[in-house]
This record gives structure tokens, sequence and C-alpha cells, in this order.
């Protein structure tokens, strides 16, 4: 009985130390690499899975600031991402895709209360209207939320919110394809839009639904974007594709614990 219990509480030993071994292995994978999160909208009464109530952002953002992560500004991410940012503890980027009007209702309060920054990346041609089931933010709102210090903004389009590659696919890759014109006078037309909002020209976009290829890459770059998102999951380490960044969908499902598992690597 006595050598039975001894094995068991020896096995349980065993058990807990490699479990604090793997996560401290975790941990020490992680501790130069740069979790990219992105949501969409916030909601009293949550309506779609990419959504999450405002509870659940302010305890997701308070859990980040407690566990010791560093949230970074677009321009701090991009240095990181070119080894230029190396004194930084556990960074994290905080997106939002679309750019809805309640990020003006409930995340900018949670930014000015936990000193977040945070960034989002609009779709400009929705600006001030409410073309399907909630409506975007207005240019007031955006010149307030960037004037705070805690929000950049980048593009989603100017009026391509679409699978952009199958319009390009459709015509063929011919290098005259006249998907490719409409795209570069799109992306323009974005810049300058947050441009004559914020006065500052936006350095990065968010390819919607994470659709994009090199011909989309290349035009980005001459429009002036220096960081492209997509939707391929996963973390960026210093020297990672700046043209190629990968990030971490939160979900109406996500709790605060599940949202520092996905930052912390267990993605």
């Amino acid at each position: 009985m006595l050598l039975r219990y001894t094995l068991r509480l020896s096995a349980g030993l065993l058990i807990l130390a490699i479990a604090v071994l793997a996560a401290f292995h975790i941990e020490a994978a992680q501790a130069n690499v740069l979790p990219v999160l992105v949501y969409h909208h916030i909601q009293e009464k949550v309506s779609s899975d990419v959504s999450c109530t405002p509870e659940q952002f302010d305890s997701q953002i308070h859990a980040l600031k407690n566990a010791g992560y560093t949230p970074l500004t677009l321009t701090q991410a991009r240095l990181f991402m070119a080894g230029a940012l190396n004194d930084v503890e556990k960074p994290v980027l905080i997106t939002f895709d679309d750019g809805y009007e309640s990020l003006y209702h409930f995340a900018l309060p949670v930014a000015v209360k936990y000193q977040v920054p945070m960034s989002v990346f609009v779709v400009t041609s929705r600006i001030g209207r409410k073309p399907q089931f909630a409506r975007y933010l207005e240019e007031g709102q955006i010149r307030e939320m960037a004037a705070s210090g805690f929000f950049s903004f980048g593009s989603h389009t100017h009026d391509l919110h679409t699978e952009s590659t199958k319009i390009f696919e459709a015509f063929g890759p011919a290098a005259d394809n006249p998907f490719l014109r409409l795209l570069n006078r799109d992306l323009r037309q974005s810049s300058a839009r947050l441009e004559a909002i914020t006065g500052i020209r936006p350095e990065a976009i968010a390819w919607p639904y994470g659709k994009y290829n090199s011909d989309f890459t290349t035009i980005a770059r001459q429009s002036g974007y220096r960081l492209h998102f997509t939707s391929a999951s996963g973390y960026n380490e210093p020297g990672t594709n700046p043209f190629a960044i990968k990030r971490i969908p939160i979900t109406s499902r996500d709790t605060a614990i599940s949202v520092l598992r996905k930052a912390g690597g267990g993605y």
C-alpha cells in the first residue's frame, strides 16, 4: 500500500514538474515574439462570432496588463519586427478590423482607463455610414480617438471590403489586369481620407478577409503602406516579413483566460 502511494505521489510530482517545465518553455519561447490580437465589434448583446461584450473586452485588456504584457503602437510593432525594439517585455499589439462606431463607445474608454494603445483598420468609404447591421465611426470620433494618443488608424481598403483575389483571378494574372488599377486607386483614396481626418498618413493596412497576393503587396507598398496585416494565424518575431504579418482572432467565446493563453503562445 505504501509503495503504491509512493509511486502515485512520484507520478503526480513528475506530471507537475513536466507541466511547470512546459509552461516555462512556452513563456521562454514567447519572450521574443509579438502576438497581434484582432477584434472586430463590441456589442452589449453579441450577435456575431467576431464580436465581444464591453465586459469581456475590459476584462481581457485588464488581464493582459496584469500579466505584464506591453501593448505596442503600430510604429513600435514595425520597429520590433525590424529587430530595433529589444527591451520590451511581453509585447502585444491590439487591433480592430472594419472601424465600427462601437469602438468609440467601448474601446476608447478602456484604452484610456488602462493606458493601452490600440490600432483600427477602417473601411474608409463607410465612415459615418450604416451600410449593414452596424454604424461605422464618424470622422469626429476618429479624430477624437486619434487625439487621445491611444489610437492609430490604418486602412481596411476604401471600398474593396470583399474577397478581392477572386475578382483579380477572374481577369487573369496578366500584368495589365484592370483590377490592379482599381486597387491602386482604392488604397490611395483610403490613405488620403485617413490623413485628411487624423493629419497622419497611415502606414498600415489589414487585407479584408486576409486575401492578398504578391501583386497586391507591391501596390500597397507603392501606396505607402509599410505594414500589411493578414489573417494567417501565428506569432511574429524580429525579422518577420512586415508585408505578411500574422494575427490571432478574438471571438465571442473568448474569456480573459483564453486571451492570455492565445497571447502566450497557446493558439
